[in-house]
Formats: structure tokens, sequence, C-alpha cells
């Protein structure tokens, strides 16, 4: 049986694709979005579970940054992605990831501003339901501050990986 799901389009939700793409525009960027079932399909509706997620996507995405603060200012792996970066990069690069943050501020808060969400990824009957992945820059780096939640917004982690 398919069913319409949201920015996903047709999907036959009982033996879906192992990934299915799809893209979501918010506040005026293009979000990458992935559907998976690496682990086959979970037992329960799924559908109503992730349309019940994407009903809130904005409030999680408010949620998950605030984590990305919370961990950078409690001296996290955010605050080590942000030194990492600093650190290694070529002044010229973080000079152009820089442009357009406020300059009053420090090259680790503007860094921090810097990084933009990409991509959200989906892994319906996971405890790790949604994983949310920001970057300074794709064409920069490799790393990515990624933030996990469970299938209705509460965060399980925050870390950085490639």
């Amino acid at each position: 049986m398919k069913k319409n799901i949201t920015y996903f389009g047709e999907v036959e939700i009982n033996s879906p694709q192992e990934t299915t793409d799809g893209m979501v525009t918010i506040d005026n960027h293009q979000i990458r979005l992935d559907l998976n079932f690496y682990d086959g399909v979970p037992e329960h509706d799924w559908v109503a579970e992730y349309e019940s997620y994407i009903k809130n996507l904005k409030q999680h995405k408010t949620n998950v940054e605030a984590a990305i603060r919370s961990d950078y200012e409690d001296g996290g792996d955010v605050k080590e992605y942000v030194d990492f970066h600093l650190e290694e990069l070529d002044a010229s690069i973080i000079d152009k990831v820089l442009v357009g943050t406020d300059a009053s501020k420090s090259k680790e808060e503007r860094l921090l501003i810097a990084l933009k969400l990409k991509r959200i990824g989906f892994y319906p009957g996971n405890e790790n339901y949604a994983v949310w992945d920001y970057t300074i820059g794709r064409e920069i780096t490799d790393l990515l501050v990624v933030v996990n939640t469970d299938s209705i917004g509460k965060i399980n982690y925050v870390t950085w990986e490639n």
C-alpha cells in the first residue's frame, strides 16, 4: 500500500526502499531529508509517528539548536568541534565561514553561529529516530555536529563525527 508521506511523496509503506530522499525548506534553507529502513520496517504505525514528528519540525529544530548551544557552553563535543576547526583551518577559510556573522562576537561564538543544518535522517523503529547534521560547510570540512533525538523529539545526545 502506498501513502503520500510529507516531503517524500508516494512511499510503499509496508516495504519501503531502504532509503528514500526528500527535501524541506526551513527558514529559506534547503535541508536534505532521508527516510531509512536498514533494519526493516517497524511493526508500529511508523507513518503516523513520522507525520507527528514532522508536524513539529520547527520546534524540534529550535530544541536541537538549544542543545547544540548548551553542549558548547558546557565545554562538550560542540566546543571541541569549534576549537578544532579554529586550530586546523587557515585564517582565510575561517574568515569566509564567518562572513555575515556579528564581528563584535568572538571567533568561537561566530563559528558556532555559522553552523547550519544540512540534513535530517529519519530511522523509524530506532532509538535514535532523527539524526540532525550541522556543518560550517561540506566544502570546508567532512566533520559534522550531530544531534540524535527520539521519535518525540527528546534529545538523546550531541556529538561530532564525519
